[in-house]
């Protein structure tokens, strides 16, 4: 069991059950713009220099159920070298898999509980800190951890995580399951502790 945060990529590289499992989140996509391209360079390019054997997006690859298009290009363009796995968020149609787990992670959006005793890598929240994407990672009051990645896509913006942290999504915020949550940069420095 081992975690690798990939932090300018905006991802995170998990090792579990003997295999290799790259977890973006938020895409967002859209039919009416050219950011897919983008995004299946960037996610081939981790794919291919972290040798994983699964892509998990975690959630949100869609925006308000549009974007199908390009959801649909870059999941043909990425099976084309890695196992996609595209999960459930608030922005997908049922059909998607809400959770997947191995034996020591639990991959959700983030949006619904479907906590598990389990190491929790979530989506959803869009955590940003003085108007730049940020990784919150931190310890649940059950012990376990948990990691929610910021959007993947560039355009995508969030709450600031200390302004607005009394109406952080997600429901281990909306359910006070938090112990502790610390916040870093895209360069792996911690900036601040958030207090709950």
């Amino acid at each position: 069991m081992a975690i690798k945060i990939l932090w300018q990529d905006k991802a995170v590289l998990v090792s579990d059950d003997n295999i290799k499992i790259l977890v973006i989140s938020d895409l967002h996509l859209s039919d009416e713009d050219d950011l897919v391209y983008d995004m299946i360079k960037n996610a081939k390019a981790l794919v291919k220099k972290h040798k994983a054997d699964i892509l998990i997006v975690n959630g949100d690859m869609l925006n308000l159920h549009l974007g199908g298009c390009n959801l649909d290009l870059f999941d043909s363009e990425l099976s084309k070298i890695v196992t996609v796995q595209l999960m459930q968020g608030n922005h997908e149609p049922e059909f998607f898999e809400p959770v997947l787990t191995t034996s020591n992670y639990c991959f959700c959006h983030g949006d619904i509980d479907y906590l598990v005793n389990k190491n929790l890598i979530l989506g959803h929240t869009h955590p940003f800190y003085k108007g730049k994407p940020v990784f919150l990672k931190g310890i649940l009051k059950s012990g376990k951890e948990f990691i929610i990645l910021p959007p993947f896509n560039e355009e995508c913006k969030g709450p600031d995580v200390l302004k607005d942290k009394d109406s952080l999504l997600g429901f281990i915020f909306q359910k006070k399951l938090v112990k502790i949550c610390e916040v870093y940069d895209l360069f792996g420095k911690k900036l601040i502790d958030l207090k709950y």
